[in-house]
Parts: structure tokens; sequence; C-alpha cells
């Protein structure tokens, strides 16, 4: 009886402790930030020349990141609902094995992910003069242009040698207020 209980406690132990386990954390607000400052980003850079009527907005994650790449994408939505400076904004959802789905975007937002993934993301990207963008700034060493530097004030984070590989160019305005990412060698 006593073996049976300590089985059953931990069980549920196990099935309420267990998606926290598995799950990357992402903070609410750290998104929210980004899901105002990525449509501006697109406007402030040689990627807003290709525009029509839309901006489109590709968000890369693995299966696990589901919920929080959903919760990104509302946010956009609900933070520009008319779009913003008369174009619309699509954003579109898709994990690292279907990239090709982001082939017309102007930025790819990047979840955390392995290596692999992101190399192959960034590469894609800059094939195709897409803006990168990632949640964590580690990123950059991988050559993504862009992410943010949350100290005493969110600042954002450029890799200027990436930008200069993918094509693509920055307004002056964006560049002198973002702190500019060094690799380990100085360039």
């Amino acid at each position: 009886m006593i073996h049976n209980f300590f089985f059953l406690l931990f069980s549920f132990s196990m099935l309420f402790n267990a998606a926290p386990l598995n799950a990357s954390a992402y903070d609410n607000d750290v998104l929210d930030i980004f899901s105002k400052l990525m449509p501006r980003f697109i406007l402030m850079s040689s990627s807003k020349n290709g525009l029509q009527d839309k901006i489109e907005i590709c968000v890369l994650h693995d299966k696990i990141d589901e919920r929080a790449a959903l919760s990104l994408i509302d946010k956009i939505d609900s933070n520009y609902p008319s779009g913003i400076k008369n174009y619309k904004i699509k954003v579109l959802n898709s994990n690292y094995s279907h990239i090709d789905v982001c082939q017309n975007s102007q930025l790819t937002f990047m979840f955390d992910s392995g290596d692999k993934n992101i190399d192959k993301a960034v590469k894609y990207s800059n094939e195709h003069t897409i803006f990168t963008m990632s949640y964590d700034p580690k990123y950059l060493e991988k050559g993504v242009n862009a992410s943010l530097f949350l100290g005493r004030k969110v600042t954002p984070y450029v890799n200027m040698n990436a930008l200069r590989k993918s094509g693509i160019e920055l307004d002056n305005v964006l560049i002198r207020i973002s702190k500019i990412y060094l690799n380990e060698d100085g360039q």
C-alpha cells in the first residue's frame, strides 16, 4: 500500500514537472519587444527596397518552441493590426526543416536551435538576401545579422560583418543607436 502511494506520488510529480524540463524558456516581455522592433528593422534596412504592399516575417523554431513562436506571432499581430506605414504584415510560422517557406520574407526570426539548424538558416537567408534576427545574441557569432542586447536598456545588437555578407545595409540612425558585435578577432 505504501509502495503504491509513493509510486503514485512519483508519477504525479513527473507528470507535472516534465513539461518545464523540455521547453526552452523565453521571456514574454522580451518577445513583446522583438514583436515591436522586427517590422521597424525591415523599414530601417535595404530590405524595404523590395517591398510591394506587405512586410513578410518568417518565424523559425523547433517543435518544442511552437508555443513561444505562436505567442510571438500573436504579439506582432496585436501590435500591428493595421500594419505599419501602409504595409500589411504577414507572419509565417515554420520549423527549421521547412525553411523554404521563408523564401520571400524580408526578415527571418530564429528561436534557439542546434548549430546545424542555425547555420542552415543563416546560409539560406544570405542566399535570398533575408535579414536575420535571433532571440539569443550568441547566434551573432554564427552570422545572424541582429539580436537585442539586454542591459540597463534594450539596445539593438548588430553584426556588421554578417550584414555585409548578406548584402543588407542598415540606416545610419539604426547603426548609431546599436551595439556593434565584434567577433573574437576584433572584426
